[in-house]
């Protein structure tokens, strides 16, 4: 059996966990250089430094998820929850690029 079908949930997991980490770093450096503002209710009234350290926190519990049963589940609702949470932070990441280009271009 090959790794794909033994572990279904583990690329979306991992997809998760990256895509947090640079909204984190890309956030941490947005509100380091004034270009953006948090949207997030909960985490705006953080320092960034305090943002970034939550969004590596997150990234690692995230990533725990990777050694747990959890990645051998063949869940069609768990990968579609994990496809839409990708999709949300790809969102979030174009938003990112808009911001970066307005103001480095």
């Amino acid at each position: 059996m090959s790794e794909q079908l033994r572990t279904p949930l583990k690329k979306p997991i991992w997809t998760l966990v990256v895509l947090n980490l640079t909204d984190g770093f890309l956030t941490y450096w947005g509100l380091l250089a004034g270009a953006i503002e948090e949207a997030n209710p909960l985490l705006s009234g953080l320092p960034p430094l305090a943002i970034f350290l939550l969004k590596l926190l997150l990234s690692a519990c995230l990533a725990a998820f990777l050694f747990t049963p959890l990645v051998r589940i063949e869940s069609k609702v768990w990968r579609y929850f994990l496809l839409a949470a990708n999709f949300v932070y790809c969102g979030i990441l174009l938003l990112h690029i808009v911001w970066i280009a307005l103001l480095y271009l």
